[in-house]
């Protein structure tokens, strides 16, 4: 009895001083001492920000252990974790010496787990199980006692798009199909039919600062047999996805990841404004593709610079020309300098277009099957009715690209009522050039009648083509314009905080200060103010601004001194009328304006707006904070305008390491969220998997109090030691479980196996076994040499969720494992 007080006290230390540390995950703290004292392994499931690093991390000070963390990502490889063989020369000779990696440790923490190949984390499967790893032909013993703690995020596994859908990838727009023709090799392949591929690309990604950057990536596809959610924006963008598949939305002025079968009308995409893009496309030369053509004889092409005349050339061959069988020809009624500039770029190819007039059409036709074949060997420009733009040509340079746009654009659009209107039959053409014009910065609204897509440009972006794109012959008057689509969700509160707690929206009698309508974004913030939830971009950003240069003036040593110099102007700085300050110490207001007018001065009142400013500052940063987390540099808010459901087979998607967010979708839809998902072998080897909600709300006050304003780190002190662990561990196996207890486990167990009106596929004896071993330690931890029912009960369902799975019916009904645990339980 007095060995069970002890441990119990133990415990309760080493619980204590895990608080001050991580605040309100008393359930978390429990079940990784279960794991621990069992020695097996745990797998934690949250949202990022919930303190499973730091949790973990903590854990391993607290009782003198050796840590090491594992970032996984994709390109991971299994000897990154085990170790490696290293050559090294000692006295001239060189001999093979064993590298130990960061599984060699006695907690290992595996950060997301599921952002890992199988192949990958099988890796760690020997060393779960078996304490030990095998490099070569050589095994190593682990130091004991060693165990894995993993964390994975939910959101991230198995969205996907549909196999016609298109990605950014390598700089072209590719759909699944033609992703699949690159792979190089399948990585890896689970029973539920998802495989993973390694295809040599890159693609663009957001990252943290807001901005898009180049990133490898990785293939997976997968069998799909529900319905995919089809998403439009309010500019047309469109992307066809899985129902679990992530978004990156802005909701309600607070950005996060949302499945597409939670997204709203009332939600904003986050989409790309601009593509960053290095052209790095290989293109064959001239001489590789005479060697290459199969037709040979007169009509031979001469060489054809890769150069801004090509560009126009090819893009009116595609907008207003056609490829036969045996000729180029184009048509043009609108644009004769181009015409004729087309005809001179063709001589100097080699070839005299034959030329015509038809009802007020000049028709300029070449007759070469070399220079046809030539097209599609050299530039994979194809013939036939539908003409589509080579998925490469996005990749153009710079100059290329606006001379392609420029020419492609006019010669299929009109320009008037202060707009450009192009109409295409094509989807692909109009996807790429929507990319296109993205590679300038400039937005596009698209739009589909069933017969044709039209691309718009309008509002402030049809200054910035015209200036940066230019028109063929002569650009008509226009007016400039705001985009109205340009705005961004905010939350009300932090808008209307800001500026009351710079005094901005009162005080007005006092002199010197600038009138808060006289302010460029007033016109936002009055429609914040009467209910409004969106400012303009613009408008945003100069408040943002502005508001920054108020902060700075508050923090400077000027405003500071009006602390004595002027009071009532310092006090009006930092939003405090004279009422707050009376009822806050509490004196009467003429005390107050006494201090004020400096006829009585009051240290009492000097201390109070002291401490108000520095609240005022710290409150006002947080803000700026988070306005500076809205405004990306490279994205803007589409509100979604229309979601359907429409049936689907197969499914795809990309997988990126780090970032873990790719484009895709017409127009570019949205940031897309994907990671591989943990196979099922995997996570039975867990013991346990710990889901951790959001903290309380005063218990986030306390996190937000203790990390945002103490900068002092708190000191800890071993509680526990090694040797003490490995004692604990066989004190844990060693607690009492009667027989009536064990029957109910094996029964609790069995019935996951034969309940199949919810569960496909239930747990095997492992779940027995473990379920017993974590109610011994969690009796332990309590101090008790026995086990109880509660016990049991109480750690069904970490040990159980993960070992199940539930059949069609289940989840047509929106169930969990959980609640079929619980319906087992009752």
């Amino acid at each position: 009895m007095v060995v069970m007080e002890n441990v119990k006290k133990t415990f309760e230390y080493l619980f204590k001083e895990m608080e001050k540390v991580v605040v309100g995950q008393d359930e978390l703290l429990n079940q990784c001492m279960v794991a621990i004292l069992t020695d097996s392994n745990a797998l934690i499931e949250s949202y990022p920000g919930l303190a499973k690093t730091l949790t973990v991390r903590t854990l391993a000070q607290l009782m003198d252990m050796k840590f090491s963390r594992i970032q996984n990502t994709p390109d991971l490889m299994p000897s990154d974790i085990t170790g490696t063989y290293i050559i090294e020369e000692t006295d001239g000779k060189r001999s093979f010496k064993f590298q130990p990696g960061p599984i060699f440790a006695n907690i290992v923490l595996a950060d997301e787990i599921n952002r890992a190949t199988p192949k990958t984390q099988s890796a760690l499967l020997e060393a779960m199980q078996e304490k030990q790893v095998t490099v070569g032909n050589k095994t190593y013993e682990l130091d004991r006692p060693f165990f894995v703690l993993a964390t994975q995020n939910p959101i991230e596994q198995e969205g996907s798009l549909a196999m016609d859908e298109t990605v950014f990838v390598n700089g072209m727009l590719l759909n699944g199909h033609d992703l699949l023709t690159l792979s190089k090799e399948c990585l890896a392949e689970d029973r539920n039919g998802i495989r993973l591929y390694r295809i040599d690309a890159w693609t663009l990604c957001l990252n943290t600062d807001g901005k898009l950057e180049k990133q490898p990536c990785f293939l997976y596809t997968l069998p799909y047999k529900d319905e995919f959610v089809q998403v439009t924006t309010r500019t047309g963008k469109r992307i066809t996805a899985t129902k679990n598949h992530p978004f990156l939305v802005n909701d309600n002025g607070i950005i996060g990841w949302k499945k597409a079968e939670d997204l709203t009308k009332a939600d904003y995409l986050l989409n790309p404004s601009r593509i960053h893009l290095d052209p790095a496309h290989p293109l064959m030369d001239h001489a590789s593709a005479l060697a290459r053509i199969r037709t040979t004889g007169k009509n031979l092409p001469q060489d054809i610079p890769f150069d801004v005349d090509f560009a126009f050339w090819i893009a009116f061959v595609l907008s207003d020309g056609a490829i036969g069988k045996k000729c180029v020809e184009i048509c043009q009624r609108n644009y004769p300098e181009a015409f004729d500039r087309w005809v001179d770029i063709s001589r100097r190819y080699g070839f005299e277009p034959a030329i015509h007039e038809r009802l007020h059409c000049r028709y300029a036709r070449i007759y070469s099957r070399p220079l046809i074949e030539y097209l599609r060997v050299r530039f994979g420009v194809l013939g036939g009715k539908d003409k589509e733009i080579p998925a490469w040509f996005l990749s153009f340079p710079q100059d290329l690209n606006r001379e392609f746009v420029r020419t492609f654009i006019a010669l299929e659009s009109s320009l008037r009522d202060n707009r450009i209107v192009f109409t295409q039959k094509s989807r692909t053409n109009v996807n790429i050039i929507a990319h296109m014009l993205l590679r300038e910065g400039i937005l596009s609204w698209l739009r589909h009648d069933s017969r044709i897509f039209r691309l718009r440009i309008q509002g402030e972006d049809l200054p910035r083509y015209l200036q940066i794109i230019g028109w063929l012959g002569e650009a008509p008057d226009i007016r400039i314009g705001k985009s109205s689509f340009r705005v961004v969700p905010v939350n009300r509160r932090a808008i209307l905080r800001l500026v009351e707690i710079f005094g901005l929206n009162s005080f007005h009698t006092l002199k010197g200060r600038t009138a808060i309508t006289a302010r460029p974004w007033y016109g936002s913030y009055k429609g914040i103010k009467e209910g409004e939830t969106v400012m303009s971009t613009e408008s945003l950003r100069c408040f943002a601004a502005d508001m920054r240069n108020e902060l700075a003036y508050r923090t400077s040593p000027i405003f500071s001194q009006l602390l004595h110099d002027s009071p009532r102007h310092f006090a009006a700085g930092i939003g405090t009328p004279i009422t707050e300050v009376a009822s806050h110490l509490p004196i009467s207001k003429h005390q107050v304006w006494q201090h004020y007018d400096q006829t009585a001065t009051s240290a009492q009142i000097t201390s109070f707006l002291s401490s108000k400013q520095e609240s005022c500052i710290a409150e006002a940063t947080t803000l700026l904070s988070y306005l500076d987390g809205l405004l990306f540099a490279d994205v803007y808010y589409d509100p979604i305008k229309t979601i359907l459901h429409v049936p689907g087979s197969a499914a795809f998607g990309l997988t990126v390491p780090s970032t873990q967010n790719y484009i895709a979708g017409l127009g570019a839809c949205g940031i897309n969220h994907n990671t591989y998902p943990l196979p099922e072998a995997q996570s039975d080897r867990f013991l346990l998997k710990i889901l951790i909600t959001y903290p309380k709300f005063d218990d986030e006050v306390e996190i937000v109090t203790r990390y945002a304003e103490d900068e002092r780190p708190p000191v800890l002190r071993p509680v526990i030691k090694k040797d003490s662990i490995l004692q604990l561990q066989k004190l844990t196996r060693q607690v009492p479980v009667n027989n009536d207890l064990k029957k109910y486990v094996v029964e609790l167990v069995n019935k996951t196996r034969t309940k199949k009106d919810l569960i496909e596929y239930g747990a095997s004896p492992r779940a027995s076994i473990g379920l017993i071993l974590a109610a011994k330690a969690r009796a332990l931890i309590d101090g008790r040499k026995y086990v109880s029912k509660e016990d049991i009960n109480a750690l069904a369902l970490p040990v159980l969720r993960h070992r199940i799975i539930l059949n069609f019916e289940a989840e047509r009904k929106g169930m969990t494992t959980d609640d079929a645990i619980k319906s087992l339980l009752k």
